[in-house]
């Protein structure tokens, strides 16, 4: 009991120091971003990793039905001997947010998707040779988001990323791991694209996630992704946050969490032409298959 609320106290620090911030991509997470620990981790050396999510942002402060499906795919490709990893990843995104001015919000009574969303790219890591074997990343992914409905924006970008993920440690009775990562976000011209280059251009990223094991097959999980970040247009340094935290039920390779979930933005990116700030947090509800190998959140 008393593990319990030392880990349900961090938790409320954490999401008490949450203030608005604008946020535009999906995090990834420690585990994915990092193939090589995902290889090394329970599970065949080498196999797919896959998660469904629904969420719905029930304590948002607009006055719409916010929610949002998510499907994801990630194979480790290659692992040699533990030492170096190429991965995938793959996830598709159905959202329901923001409206425009005079638009109507959708409802339990019928509701459609504003947009959906593409995540794509290639996740590598190496093991470097020094004490605790850390992990150089490098990265190349795509997002690309298209509108289901009018007046909504497409957005799209390249991703470039090297960073170090630190190794696995203990902390008390918790189980923590940690990265830092930095890159370029910017729409590459051989795409021939007419959409407009992303806001985020150069970025910083650091993550952790912690799990405390609550006895049997029940943990609590505490995962944080901020941001730091160069605005394009404004060349103003900027910062974002997501948050998640809550329970894991895990049974061999399958687990399922029910989660708090926190996202803050001053422009979603979703409305064409139109900034829409907005602070959400609510409820998601996510079922796993080798979460070592799965993006796994919103």
């Amino acid at each position: 009991m008393r593990k319990t609320r030392i880990a349900l106290a961090a938790a409320l620090a954490l999401f008490a120091f949450v203030r608005p911030a604008p946020c535009k991509d999906f995090p990834e997470p420690v585990l994915a971003a990092d193939p090589l620990a995902a290889s090394s981790g329970a599970g065949l050396p080498a196999g797919m990793g896959s998660s469904f999510e629904y969420g719905n942002y029930a304590f948002s402060h607009d006055d719409v039905d916010s929610f949002y499906f998510r499907l994801g795919a990630s194979p480790v490709i290659l692992d040699i001997g533990h030492s170096f990893a190429l991965g995938a990843v793959y996830e598709s995104v159905l959202m329901c947010g923001p409206v425009p001015s005079g638009d109507v919000a959708a409802n339990v009574a019928g509701f459609w998707m504003n947009a959906v969303q593409f995540e794509y790219g290639l996740y590598a890591s190496l093991a470097l040779p020094l004490p605790g074997r850390p992990h150089l990343l490098g990265e190349y992914s795509r997002t690309s988001q298209h509108n289901l409905r009018s007046q909504y924006s497409e957005v799209s970008a390249d991703i470039l990323v090297l960073g170090l993920a630190l190794p696995r440690f203990n902390l008390g009775p918790a189980d923590i791991l940690s990265s830092l990562r930095a890159g370029n976000s910017s729409l590459f011209a051989f795409w021939r694209s007419t959409l407009p280059q992303p806001r985020i251009s150069w970025f910083l990223k650091p993550a952790v996630e912690a799990e405390l094991p609550l006895g049997g097959a029940c943990a609590l999980v505490v995962r944080a992704y901020p941001e730091i970040f160069i605005d394009r247009f404004s060349g103003l340094l900027d910062t974002n946050l997501f948050a998640e935290a809550g329970i894991a039920l895990e049974k061999g390779q399958d687990s399922s969490e029910i989660l708090f979930t926190l996202y803050a933005t001053r422009d979603s990116d979703l409305l064409r032409g139109v900034a829409h700030p907005t602070f959400e947090a609510g409820i998601a509800l996510r079922f796993s298959h080798d979460r070592a190998r799965s993006p796994s959140f919103f």
